[in-house]
């Protein structure tokens, strides 16, 4: 599924499914809809002395461009106007080039000099050239909706050209125009009802519109025209996927790999996939048998990093990010990258590097909210508490606070207020000790049986009376441990912070021996060796009997 933002942050190119040629049935089309592109290459490689050598001299770039070898792309398209000076067809192949590259001035040179030559009456040269404007990686609505205009001319040329709808669906989609998509979709189904590719992109319309069913039937009907049609497999699995349905997602997916020719390009989506279903160690096996032929292989290194963080190998995944950042080069970096190294960084205790790689995901990405957490904790673990709460605070344009943005900004005033009481600055602490109670009160406020929200209370109240002589702390351990000692396994830890601080005030700063006792005796039911309570019992015993 190419709309897809979290498939294709994963892979280096996104793999279009419409070609320039897709109304033609010959070997070589077939060869790339099924995405066996070393097959297509030796097919067109034989075209290139005979009369169609300008369409194969195009169509081999365009196998290239697929493929992320931009290089090989280039010299395809050159010799094809090396061999014909006029050829429109490898001059919107040196555009969508340019437009791949971020090059937009050349692509427009490139684009000009196909119409001319053309007269701007090629349906195919149009249709290329749309395609250009449609996969470019920064384009804009202009960009659509100028591929929409060349894609309207080119079916006024040639009302069959399937192509052309499939594309021009793909254009009206991303401008967010489901209804003329689906139209145009229709069309190329009308034009040819044995395409798997137009009942390919009607499933895509479907999935990106939450219609899995219809999605379902749109995928299984390509596949029924033609069980071969690897694509088919590979967005049905992804479906399943988004379905929570993990186990038919990846055997759907293997029938793809498969199907689909065995390159580093193949192997590379199913490590992606295996990566987005949580299969890190196979994901990882995958990487390493792609990088043992192929070790600049951009996604690869990219997951490689990714992986060896989520199996918890921080150090392994630090070198690994520094090896994809040199290949890759930071300037085609995308937001999961920063968010990813910034990770890396924090688990390696580079915090101050984590906070800087994390905020440049925030500003590509800032509609993700779960990264303003990591980006306030690694703030929070370099010491720089006000930019932690900043965070939040920007986090609030966003969305609005949950009690567990409560919890984990309460935990940074913690912090805050701990390492003031290290520097000896006690005044600091207690103002950042009471910053942290009144941002815990949020839960109990909004969630009152929440239990520990009580419990977090108590712990801040607890700082701030360091000696227990105001009590601070004790209606909240108090509301605590009424709210959780039904549940004493679930709660056992924090129960028994909440009955030693219990048994202290009623031993030493409001003396009630009874009920001393009780809470001491309740910590030593939750934990027989605990040594602050067993001390506790020991001199209360003591006291009792000298009296």
């Amino acid at each position: 599924m190419t709309n897809n933002w979290k498939y294709i942050l994963l892979m280096a190119t996104a793999f279009p499914t419409a070609a320039a040629f897709a109304q033609s049935q010959d070997a070589g089309k077939k060869a790339m809809d099924m995405e066996r592109y070393e097959e297509a290459k030796s097919i067109y490689k034989k075209q290139l002395n005979n009369k169609k050598a300008d369409n194969a001299y195009y169509t081999l770039g365009e196998i290239y461009l697929r493929t992320d070898k931009a290089d090989s792309a280039a010299y395809y398209f050159q010799q094809g106007i090396a061999k014909n000076k006029k050829s429109a067809i490898n001059y919107a192949g040196l555009g969508k080039l340019a437009m791949q590259n971020g090059n937009r001035a050349e692509a427009e040179k490139n684009f000009e000099q196909a119409l001319k030559y053309s007269k701007s009456k090629d349906a195919e040269v149009l249709a290329a050239i749309a395609e250009g404007y449609i996969n470019a990686p920064e384009r804009t609505d202009a960009d659509l909706q100028k591929a929409v205009k060349h894609l309207q001319t080119a079916v006024s040329r040639d009302k069959n050209n399937a192509t052309a709808y499939l594309l021009m669906g793909d254009a009206q989609l991303d401008l967010k125009k489901g209804g003329e998509a689906m139209t145009s979709y229709d069309n190329a189904v009308r034009i040819d009802a044995n395409n798997p590719n137009a009942h390919l992109r009607r499933g895509q319309l479907y999935t990106r519109s939450r219609n899995y069913t219809e999605a379902e039937q749109a995928f299984q009907k390509a596949i029924e025209i033609d069980p071969n049609f690897a694509p088919a497999y590979s967005d049905l699995g992804e479906l399943y996927y988004f379905a929570g349905q993990y186990d038919k997602a990846l055997t759907t997916f293997k029938k793809y790999v498969d199907l689909a020719e065995d390159s580093p390009e193949t192997q590379a989506k199913y490590a992606s996939f295996l990566f987005l279903t949580k299969n890190y160690d196979q994901t990882l096996a995958e990487v390493q048998k792609v990088l043992a032929t192929d070790p600049e292989n951009k996604v690869m290194n990219r997951l490689q990093a990714y992986s060896y963080l989520e199996l918890g190998q921080p150090e392994k995944a630090l070198q690994a990010m520094e090896n994809y950042k040199q290949i890759a080069g930071q300037d085609k970096w995308i937001a999961e990258d920063y968010e990813y190294y910034g990770r890396i960084l924090s688990k390696n205790n580079q915090h101050e590097k984590a906070t800087e790689n994390l905020q440049k995901a925030i500003d590509m990405a800032p509609e993700k909210v779960e990264l303003y957490q990591e980006l306030a904790s690694a703030y929070a673990k370099a010491g720089k508490y006000d930019k932690a709460v900043a965070v939040y605070e920007k986090k609030r344009e966003q969305t609005e606070p949950s009690n567990a943005d409560f919890y984990y900004m309460g935990n940074i005033f913690m912090q805050a207020g701990a390492d003031a009481r290290a520097a000896k600055n006690e005044a600091k602490a207690t103002e950042f000790f009471k910053k942290a109670d009144e941002t815990y009160a949020n839960v109990t406020t909004s969630n009152p049986t929440y239990a520990y929200g009580h419990y977090w209370r108590g712990l801040a109240n607890a700082n701030m009376d360091t000696e227990s002589t105001s009590g601070l702390a004790k209606p909240h351990f108090e509301e605590f441990i009424k709210l959780a000692g039904s549940e004493p396994d679930k709660y056992k830890a924090a129960l028994v912070d909440a009955n030693n601080y219990l048994g202290y005030y009623y031993y030493v700063v409001k003396p009630d021996r009874e009920k001393a006792v009780q809470h001491y005796n309740e910590v030593l039911k939750l934990d027989a060796e605990n040594a602050q309570a067993k001390a506790a019992l020991t001199e209360i015993n003591k006291s009792a009997k000298k009296k």
